[in-house]
């Protein structure tokens, strides 16, 4: 690496991955459409907004918002264990025209797919940390979690988005229910998974269904060895312990209800924060996923047949089923095959099959060498020129508190190819006046919506405070204001924003409001009171955004 542009990355606080990633042969063979310094240009759309500590949803003037399902709201429907409600912390969100099956693309009906990440014990079942938990407790957490179909309408004559509660299309996916099988290799050692816990982020595939990501499915059982800390101990109670084997996949459902949901091993086992796929020049399927941890990895996996416009939806989705996954060396520009035919380091590094290849996806990119990202989170395909941006949240044990978004070009423009490119497109910091990029979103002219994800502990501390909340922001991808951050909204106190999805028409904005008050100590010293105010508890929410 250059001087030059090692002074560079340092002075945009890249930390580690700058110096694991940008080595001289892959800078040099970067993408030159965003040069540096950019131009400035006014603010496309609305009018910036100041980063907030308040307890509010504020959006540009202009804008408005209607809270479409809170948690705790009844749907209407009936699960294993009685009358349903809206799950806790609702994160990635997935719109569906509810004519999409028939190629319609309507705006005003659809179905929402919303995933349930985690629950806050203090409020969904009043455990307080002190004593062993009870299995009363155990299984309303396990309700907690999950997802949603919800068919939400908006009202003709004012306007207003709502949920359809009762609605054949309204049911809830939770820990608990229902069983799903695996397919892939690894369905030899897990052939079927109870329910899905720990949704992250996900995507929506070209016939219709979505896939929701399990993230850290590692935090449920007590004294695991994986993660630090106790979790949610759920292994309190013995016969409510998660079998860990089962979780970590990516798990696609059909909202319309047509096609039973499926958890794909093909596509690894690890903290998946998201799904994002491409169509290779050869027709094979191509979905891009991060894994959100630090000093992890960046993946794709491209399938083995190819993809047919005019074949059924349950012949469309066995492409997830077989294909070969890749993990990412950004140092080399290369896609390492995590397949044990292919890749005799594997072989040597003790892996007996490719099943187990996929159930410890993690520990095979390690032993191919792939390059240790810096919170690979979310990653969106580019609507115009298919380049994939990819959210870095941060690793702050490299001493990168700000996180950056790169961006990445197949060679050849071949999303089924083995070699890239790549830059870095964003720095988070107070230059660009954003921090900790989670989420991201393209609209259909290819401004880049990030929403940001610094953590509860930290948000308005040190480092943080000239950010205020967590804000969601617009940033063009072109023109004069290419890679510049204008501030669209900021969340309640403590919440992350989540899950941006357009309707079809772009005229509203879905939104995810998660765990507002998540630093609360007690249901007596509460941190924050959105969305009802008064003296309530903070509940997550998920609100429809109008105005553009």
């Amino acid at each position: 690496m250059s001087h030059s542009r090692r002074r560079f990355l340092t002075y945009l606080g890249m930390g580690t991955y700058a110096a694991l990633a940008c080595p001289s042969r892959a800078a040099a063979a970067a993408p030159a459409a965003f040069p540096l310094p950019r131009p400035r240009g006014a603010a496309p759309l609305f009018r910036p907004i100041a980063p907030s500590t308040e307890d509010k949803l504020l959006l540009a003037d202009g804008f408005r918002y209607d809270t479409v399902c809170t948690w705790g709201d009844p749907l209407g429907t009936r699960g294993l264990h009685g009358p349903e409600t809206f799950g806790f912390n609702n994160d990635f969100l997935a719109y569906f025209p509810i004519d999409a099956l028939q190629g319609g693309k309507n705006s005003n009906e659809g179905l929402l797919w919303v995933n349930h990440e985690y629950p806050n014990p203090l409020f969904v079942s009043g455990y307080d940390g002190m004593s062993t938990k009870t299995e009363a407790q155990i299984v309303a957490e396990k309700l907690s979690v999950g997802g949603s179909v919800l068919h939400v309408r908006r009202d003709a004559s004012g306007g207003v988005w709502r949920h359809v509660p009762g609605s054949k299309h309204t049911r809830r996916f939770t820990a608990l229910y229902p069983t799903m099988e695996v397919t892939g290799a690894a369905s030899a050692r897990v052939p079927r998974a109870t329910g899905t816990l720990a949704n992250c982020s996900g995507g929506r595939t070209p016939w219709s269904t979505v896939l929701s990501c399990e993230e850290n499915f590692h935090d449920y059982n007590r004294g695991n060895g994986v993660s630090t800390g106790t979790g949610y101990r759920w292994s309190d109670v013995p016969d409510q312990a998660i079998q860990e084997r089962e979780y970590g996949w990516i798990v696609e459902v059909d909202p319309f209800g047509d096609l039973p949901p499926l958890k794909h091993s093909a596509l690894g086992r690890f903290a998946h924060e998201n799904a994002a796929w491409r169509l290779a020049p050869s027709g094979k399927l191509v979905v891009y996923m991060g894994d959100d941890a630090q000093d992890q990895f960046l993946y794709k996996f491209v399938s083995a047949e190819k993809y047919k416009a005019d074949a059924p939806r349950a012949e469309k989705r066995k492409l997830l089923t077989a294909g070969t996954l890749y993990a990412a060396d950004f140092g080399a520009g290369r896609w390492l095959p995590l397949d044990i035919a292919r890749s005799p380091a594997l072989r040597a590094a003790g892996f007996a099959d490719q099943a187990d290849v996929l159930l410890r996806t993690r520990d095979a990119s390690r032993a191919l060498k792939a390059t240790p990202l810096d919170r690979p989170e979310d990653c969106e395909v580019h609507p115009l020129d298919g380049t994939l941006y990819v959210a870095l949240t941060n690793n702050t044990a490299h001493g990168n508190y700000y996180g950056q978004i790169v961006r990445l070009l197949e060679d050849k423009d071949d999303a089924g190819g083995e070699s890239f490119r790549f830059e870095i497109f964003l720095a988070g910091g107070p230059q660009s006046g954003l921090a900790c990029p989670d989420n991201l979103a393209f609209d259909r002219k290819g401004n880049l919506w990030v929403v940001c994800d610094i953590s509860g502990k930290s948000i308005n501390k040190g480092a943080y405070r000239p950010f205020g909340n967590n804000g969601m922001f617009l940033v063009p991808t072109n023109g004069p204001s290419a890679g510049e951050a204008f501030q669209f909204a900021s969340g309640p106190v403590q919440s992350e924003l989540t899950g941006p999805w357009f309707t079809e028409d772009e005229k509203t904005l879905f939104l995810a409001v998660q765990h507002p008050g998540e630093e609360s100590k007690s249901r007596a010293a509460l941190t924050s009171h959105w969305p009802r105010g008064g003296e309530d508890v903070p509940r997550p929410a998920v609100v429809a955004i109008t105005g553009f």
